[in-house]
């Protein structure tokens, strides 16, 4: 089998954004939080596992993401590191709220898609229950 020829030259286009955490800040303060999650018990031990939902609402729906960037920002989103940061932190503070008991070190997995409404992040969560008590903790998040 011989080896192709190299190119002389290659090229391709890259996509530079710039961002700043206060922009993200602002956006995410203000973004629609919808939670649920529960613990489940396992045969190593109980678990939490939940989904926090954040709608970053169109500036046509009364939000502050400018329509004509959304697709942009929702690549964006995926990428930067302040936006990630910031969505996975709501996510955690929502997880050890609804959960019973407390949880350990949280497990993070971000998705991000272009809603009607806006930028829709969904983070899925998931953690170790903390035994209290020498207890096996169990329970439903509210």
């Amino acid at each position: 089998m011989k080896a192709g020829a190299f190119r002389l030259v290659e090229s391709r286009a890259v996509e530079v954004f710039r961002s700043t955490d206060y922009r993200w800040q602002e956006l995410l303060d203000k973004a629609d939080v919808m939670s649920e999650g529960a613990i489940r018990n396992e045969a190593d031990g109980s678990s939490y596992y939940g989904t926090t939902s954040l709608l970053l609402p169109l500036e046509s729906r009364g939000g502050m993401v400018p329509d004509d960037v959304s697709e942009k920002l929702s690549r964006l989103v995926t990428h930067d590191p302040h936006a990630r940061l910031r969505a996975i932190r709501i996510a955690c503070r929502e997880a050890r709220v609804r959960s019973v008991h407390p949880i350990g070190r949280i497990r993070a997995e971000l998705v991000v898609r272009i809603d009607a409404l806006g930028i829709r992040i969904d983070v899925d969560v998931e953690a170790r229950v903390v035994a209290t008590g020498g207890r096996a903790a169990s329970g439903r998040a509210r």
